[in-house]
């Protein structure tokens, strides 16, 4: 028998400089995803709207995504630093954060099309920001 530890009782470490490079371009590809989705949607169905007759723009897009990218990434650093099950526990608390999401949404009273692209843009954001920190942000 070797002596390594099972897979489930590792320990999952999260290198802060290598985080910060994963960060970045987890806020990179969130915030330009979301662009492009805003784009579409905009050219298909319309502007994306909130009450009272506000268009959601390009740069709100990509100030939302940015924060979130790095809120995800200061979480996930967190997470790594006092806890054995790094990506498990950042998963959960990233799908929490996912359906928490879709209050202010609906709090704002975007209905219809706008409400849609506006889910939309936080599943793409959360897919793109989980995804490159949980496979890029880790040791190993």
């Amino acid at each position: 028998m070797e002596g390594t530890a099972p897979e489930s009782s590792r320990l999952e470490r999260v290198l802060a400089g290598h985080l910060l490079r994963v960060g970045a371009l987890a806020t990179l590809l969130s915030a330009s995803a979301n662009a492009l989705v805003l784009a579409g949607a905009s050219s298909l169905v319309g502007p994306v709207v909130l009450p009272p007759d506000e268009a959601v723009t390009i740069g709100q897009v990509m100030g939302a995504s940015t924060a979130g990218a790095v809120g995800a990434a200061v979480v996930f650093a967190a997470i790594g630093r006092f806890t054995r099950r790094t990506i498990v526990v950042f998963w959960g608390i990233a799908a929490v954060g996912l359906l928490l999401s879709f209050i202010p949404i609906a709090l704002a009273g975007a209905t219809g099309s706008s409400a849609a692209t506006l889910a939309l843009m936080n599943v793409v954001a959360a897919v793109s920001d989980v995804g490159l920190l949980t496979r890029l942000g880790r040791e190993g």
